[in-house]
């Protein structure tokens, strides 16, 4: 009678030790799709404020950590602090807006700080007329604030031999 009332404890214990597992894991799967949903959504806006040249809803899309950081494709395009930035973006926007096609985006996160890697083309519309399309790529770390995705770090390139 005691075993008998043991393995029946034993099996209840197992079950619940499985449900607790499998609902744990399917709360977690939902809270990454959200947050990849709530990054996809940054790039989005990121890559509409560009496109219309926007420094201001461009800079907005930054933390405001004085670490922050910009790196462009170029050559000293190295840009420390959101004063930096605003210069640079200025500099850029002076000739055209540009934006992403992204054909591959990869989004991982912790729940607070996020990376993405994109590969695609970077279109520079210019002002003048005239649009250039060129393979690129964008690597950055996103950090939540205050219930938005800000970028903490991006760094865009232009694969080699392009």
């Amino acid at each position: 009678m005691i075993r008998t009332i043991n393995r029946r404890l034993l099996l209840k214990a197992l079950l619940m030790i499985l449900l607790s597992a499998t609902t744990q894991s399917l709360y977690a799967q939902k809270s990454s799709d959200k947050v990849k949903s709530e990054i996809t959504e940054a790039l989005k806006t990121w890559n509409t404020a560009a496109k219309s040249a926007n420094i201001d809803q461009c800079l907005a899309l930054f933390d405001d950590s004085e670490n922050i950081m910009l790196i462009g494709s170029d050559n000293g395009e190295i840009n420390k602090g959101k004063d930096e930035i605003k210069k640079w973006l200025s500099q850029i926007f002076g000739f055209g807006g540009f934006s992403w096609e992204m054909n591959r985006v990869d989004i991982d996160s912790n729940g607070k700080t996020a990376w993405v890697f994109m590969d695609g083309k970077m279109i520079v519309d210019f002002h003048k007329g005239g649009q250039k399309v060129t393979p690129y790529r964008f690597a950055g770390i996103l950090v939540k604030k205050k219930g938005a995705w800000k970028w903490r770090l991006f760094d865009g390139s232009i694969p080699r031999g392009e």
